[in-house]
């Protein structure tokens, strides 16, 4: 009797809201800036893939060190400046002051 009157309690909703699963899904498939996300991810992979697939690549310690270094530098320009702005609305640069002290400042953009 007990457990009948919990049951009666509950309400029988679908796990994961089917009806509103099938309006994201559409929104999801569509990327907003498909170049800005090749990039955001090439940059990160391509020197992933030159680390670990350095030996095969070339003997010198060197060349491979430059180049994943060169790949990171060119994904930390492109997560600053192209997708932080686009995809998350981020920016942030550093001031300095007349006394020479240095500020960040971080702005993002404001959700409607």
């Amino acid at each position: 009797s007990l457990l009948q009157d919990s049951s009666d309690d509950i309400e029988d909703v679908s796990l994961f809201d089917a009806d509103d699963d099938l309006s994201r899904r559409s929104k999801k498939s569509q990327i907003r800036h498909p170049v800005a996300s090749f990039f955001h991810l090439f940059f990160r992979v391509s020197a992933i893939v030159v680390y670990l697939l350095c030996e095969l690549l070339t003997s010198s310690f060197i060349a491979c060190m430059v180049t994943i270094i060169l790949l990171l530098s060119c994904d930390f320009w492109a997560v600053k400046n192209v997708t932080g702005r686009l995809m998350v609305g981020l920016r942030w640069w550093n001031q300095v002051d007349d006394d020479g002290r240095s500020h960040w400042v971080f702005e993002a953009r404001k959700v409607n």
